[in-house]
């Protein structure tokens, strides 16, 4: 009888450590492939360097001053009135970002793809966005004086009553973009794509529309006051187009 006894009991003790070791085994293999499955989650904390990637990240109180972020992916970040000032964003992917109200004074984003950004009443002051994508980009009330957008993708784009002065947008394309009531005295818009924009009671005097295709474009009410008007394709140019007056 006893011996029945430690005969059951030995034979339990080993079912239940069977048991046990089956259900560790079990969870570690579910941990493997929890550990595999899951992405990694990008550090939005690392320091702003080159190729820095913040894409989809939510940064509160951003203020960077004078970094080297060339190339970074900002893509689908969200930085509401971040200070970027000075800093080098030159070929780097803003696109679809929430950088509204921000500062992005003298920052060098020469080559950045902007496309869909919501910038509204971002400072620009004397930025650098030569060669920039904005296509779809938001821009209401940013403040673009002094920027450099020569070569720039600004087609469609909405700068309604934006203030722009002292700006160069050489050999940017503007076609169908809106420029009404715009303050853009003294900018330069030479060998310019404005087809079809509306430039309706903007402010363009002492500015340049030297070899800039005005095809369709709306000058209603344009101050042109001291203006270079060496543009064609529209009758207040100096040399009007005969195929396309």
């Amino acid at each position: 009888m006893t011996l029945s006894i430690a005969l059951l009991l030995f034979v339990s003790a080993i079912v239940i450590t069977s048991v046990s070791t089956a259900n560790v085994f079990a969870q570690d293999s579910g941990n493997s492939q929890t550990h595999h499955s899951v992405p990694k989650l990008t550090n939005c904390f690392e320091a702003p360097i080159p190729k820095v990637d913040w894409s989809s990240c939510k940064m509160v109180h951003t203020e960077i001053h004078f970094a080297d972020m060339s190339g970074a992916n900002l893509s689908g970040m969200i930085a509401q009135n971040a200070l970027f000032y000075n800093v080098n964003l030159s070929g780097a992917n803003l696109q679809n970002a929430d950088l509204s109200g921000g500062d992005f004074a003298y920052a060098n984003l020469s080559g950045a793809d902007l496309r869909g950004a919501d910038l509204r009443d971002v400072d620009f002051y004397h930025a650098n966005l030569s060669g920039a994508d904005l296509l779809g980009a938001n821009l209401l009330g940013a403040k673009l004086s002094g920027v450099d957008f020569s070569n720039a993708k600004l087609s469609g784009i909405n700068l309604s009553s934006s203030i722009m002065i002292n700006a160069n947008l050489s050999n940017a394309n503007l076609q169908n973009a809106t420029l009404v009531n715009a303050d853009i005295r003294n900018t330069i818009f030479e060998d310019t794509n404005l087809r079809g924009a509306d430039l309706e009671n903007a402010d363009i005097t002492g500015g340049s529309f030297e070899d800039s295709d005005l095809t369709g474009a709306n000058l209603g009410g344009l101050d042109r006051s001291g203006a270079n008007m060496s543009c064609h394709g529209n009758s207040a140019c100096y040399f009007v187009d005969t195929d396309n007056p």
